[in-house]
């Protein structure tokens, strides 16, 4: 069987041992897997490259190769479709794959006109009809227009959430059977090592992710100013950049909490652990959140979480039994949910194990990679 991918993940074209472990190793095994059922299976990836990156592909292994695009929209589409016309005509695709229903989307909908494969399109949003994710930039509204147009013309789509789901079946009158639910996953899930909590002089209220603003942040500011007032010397943790870095550093020192609120930065994906294993409790204050990669790896690890209530965090908390979910921009119900959990470590405790146990029953890397690999031959009809 002969799977090819359209794909914008560039970090699947770097080398280095923190890339082969999340992106490509994840490929590998989508590959092993089809190559147990499927003996010779072959799969290939067009990538998008990212401004400045080389655009050079290349052979990982026997049975997956990577070929790269230039890093422009108009660029990546036309390469793509052109390179998946010639592999088409050398080797045959028996599946189309595209994680998004966006620039990938539309190169992969011009290539099934032209191959006999059947296609799936990946939606990793919610919805396309988020507020906060459509005001977030006026291309979005191209976007949604867009998607919604592929999403009706693929033979299966492929989601994160069962709120994405819904949403499908609602308001796009998708049929349930070609709609699959998958969360991403996460290797962290899979080797946490959960180790018990240090009293630390400062308790710590942990942040991982992009700083951006989807992600919420200058309301977890907000809200631990307020968890200060009866918690002095807790301490927050902020792991990530992005381009609201700069003016969330300005915020958290107009709050006066410069000497309270840490930045850290960018850290490799192999270091996340001791993150999770030193903080008392994570949040995850994002606006919109299709999965929470994040809440899961935290609640891998035993953890605490405290989410927004998004589709993601509704996906993986059952509130106030495997975390706790609090109103989007509150930073009063923030706060008060924060301090609660600060102060009462045996909750914190409970409500850990819970996560860890719930995400080990349904996050499970190997599981998740049969259904992957299932979706594939059911919709090619293998």
């Amino acid at each position: 069987m002969n799977v090819l991918m359209l794909s914008f993940d560039s970090s699947l074209l770097l080398e280095g041992a923190v890339v082969q472990r999340e992106a490509r190793r994840r490929q590998l095994r989508y590959l092993e897997e089809l190559r147990r059922r499927i003996p010779g299976s072959r799969v290939r990836i067009v990538v998008r490259s990212a401004a400045g990156m080389a655009s050079q592909g290349t052979v990982v292994s026997d049975g997956l190769e990577l070929y790269a695009t230039p890093s422009s929209t108009l660029g990546f589409i036309s390469t793509a479709y052109r390179q998946g016309r010639q592999l088409c005509r050398q080797h045959g695709i028996d599946l189309l794959t595209s994680q998004s229903p966006f620039s990938d989307g539309l190169a992969a909908w011009w290539l099934r006109s032209r191959c006999p494969a059947k296609w799936i399109v990946q939606l990793h949003l919610s919805s396309l009809d988020n507020p906060y994710w459509v005001k977030q930039s006026p291309a979005n509204h191209v976007r949604a227009w867009l998607g919604k147009f592929l999403l009706r013309r693929a033979d299966a789509v492929r989601v994160v959430s069962e709120s994405a789901a819904l949403w499908l079946q609602a308001k796009l009158d998708i049929e349930p059977e070609k709609i699959f639910v998958i969360p991403v996953g996460t290797e962290l899930v899979a080797d946490a090592e959960v180790v018990p909590r240090q009293r630390h002089a400062a308790p710590t209220v942990l942040f991982v992710g992009r700083l951006i603003e989807e992600k919420g942040v200058p309301t977890l500011l907000r809200a631990f100013q307020q968890v200060k007032g009866k918690c002095s010397d807790a301490k927050l943790v902020i792991v990530g950049n992005g381009p609201e870095r700069a003016s969330l550093e300005e915020l958290a020192s107009n709050l006066e909490m410069h000497d309270s609120v840490q930045f850290v930065g960018w850290v490799p994906y192999e270091q996340l652990p001791e993150f999770y294993q030193n903080a008392e409790v994570v949040v995850l204050p994002s606006l919109h959140e299709s999965y929470g990669r994040v809440i899961a790896e935290a609640m891998s690890f035993g953890r605490a979480v405290i989410a927004t209530d998004t589709e993601g965090a509704r996906d993986l908390i059952l509130d106030g039994q495997t975390g706790f979910i609090v109103p989007v921009r509150d930073a009063r119900a923030l706060a008060s949910k924060v301090g609660y959990v600060l102060c009462n470590p045996e909750v914190a405790h409970q409500v850990g194990e819970a996560a860890r146990q719930f995400i080990q029953r349904t996050q499970d890397a190997q599981a998740l990679c049969a259904a992957q690999v299932d979706m594939w031959l059911k919709v090619a009809g293998r």
